[in-house]
């Protein structure tokens, strides 16, 4: 799968490695499923291929095998990536978490043949890696090396599954996003076509999550309640990709000193904590401030980041220690297009914008007064 800087974010995780300039990162949930992976295999699969093993071959055959499976969903979002980079797309992350994996696209592709060769590369790598595991699955057996052999069968196997699950027509799977460049390239309507490929993926979650139903009623609960997560997952992600192009459609023509905080309430640095609280966030009841010395920004101030600091200590932390520094990612210019900002707002990590032309803070836009900007524009239009 591949998802837009705007789209539903996956939980937070960590920074693991950078490859070809993309940054690899771990979510937390990636250990849960991760776990899951090696017992099942180590206490149900390779004991049923290799019977009369130790525990701790199985065990090893588990670990290698679910740490490889990880390096094969890699290497599928990789190909994704690399791909729409060759088409000018920038790709600021690749997260593996409990559902798989996902590329972090900085914007949408511009058309449909684009849509076409990034989302099948994702399915092509996975079915190359099946052949290639396959091939060693043999030389394995050849070579009677019998886990070998059991490691790159399952290998081969679960390769052609993630390739035959993802090539279903479903959005936001990459054989619903085929579709929908299908549709795109037929209709002309890329909000009609994502509307009709929206509906295809949210058919198919509700499928899982039937099947889920009727497995966990069999007595299967782990596959009926991962059917059931699964399910709902994609659900959501169908749904936020329609509401993506829709967000984006409403958002065009639009600068950002059309929406931005004219003037915003700046917190001095050396004020504390305790005075940050009391006299910023609940006076003026926003959630984050720009920290300025003397008209200039240094940063900004959330309220995540007051909480962080236990309030015993509140009075003797000040502003400027919890601020988050002001990068070049954190500001914009007035008459940049409002699309431009969305997923820059995504990537800063206080969540907001500080506006700035010639070097003088003239706004701030916030994710909040985005969603009431587009609220005010559906009921008005």
């Amino acid at each position: 799968m591949h998802a837009t800087a705007a789209d539903r974010q996956t939980a937070q995780g960590f920074s693991l490695a950078r490859i070809a300039g993309i940054d690899i990162r771990l979510d937390y949930s990636w250990f849960i499923i991760l776990a899951l992976l090696i017992w099942s295999l180590s206490a149900g699969y390779f004991p049923a291929y290799l019977p009369g093993e130790s525990g701790w071959t199985y065990l090893a055959a588990g670990t290698l095998a679910a740490l490889l499976f990880f390096a094969s969903l890699l290497a599928h979002e990789l190909a994704h990536s690399l791909v729409a980079m060759r088409a000018g797309i920038r790709i600021s992350s690749i997260t593996l978490f409990v559902f798989g994996g996902m590329a972090r696209l900085s914007e949408d592709v511009a058309d449909p043949k684009t849509e076409i060769r990034v989302a099948i590369a994702g399915p092509i790598a996975s079915f190359l890696l099946a052949a290639g595991f396959w091939l060693l699955r043999g030389f394995s057996a050849g070579a009677g090396f019998a886990p070998g052999a059991a490691i790159f069968g399952y290998l081969a196997w679960i390769n052609v599954v993630l390739a035959a699950f993802n090539l279903f027509p479903g959005f936001p799977l990459d054989g619903g996003r085929v579709l929908r460049a299908v549709l795109w390239w037929r209709t002309g309507d890329v909000v009609r076509a994502t509307k009709w490929a929206s509906d295809m993926g949210k058919g198919f979650a509700a499928a899982l999550m039937i099947l889920g139903v009727f497995e966990f009623a069999l007595g299967n609960f782990l596959g009926g309640l991962w059917l059931l997560f699964i399910g709902m997952f994609l659900q959501n992600m169908a749904a936020q990709g329609y509401l993506q192009i829709l967000l984006r459609r409403s958002l065009e023509g639009v600068r950002v000193e059309e929406v931005m905080i004219r003037e915003p309430v700046t917190v001095p640095p050396q004020a504390s904590l305790e005075e940050v609280a009391e006299e910023y966030f609940l006076h003026h009841g926003f959630r984050g401030f720009p920290v300025a010395d003397d008209g200039r920004v240094l940063g900004v101030i959330s309220i995540q980041q007051v909480i962080q600091v236990p309030r015993e200590e509140r009075s003797r932390r000040r502003a400027v220690d919890a601020m988050v520094p002001l990068s070049e990612r954190m500001v914009i210019e007035p008459g940049a297009p409002l699309l431009d900002a969305v997923p820059r707002m995504n990537e800063a990590e206080a969540g907001r914008l500080i506006v700035i032309r010639n070097g003088t803070m003239e706004g701030m836009i916030t994710k909040t007064g985005l969603v009431r900007f587009l609220e005010l524009k559906q009921l008005l239009t």
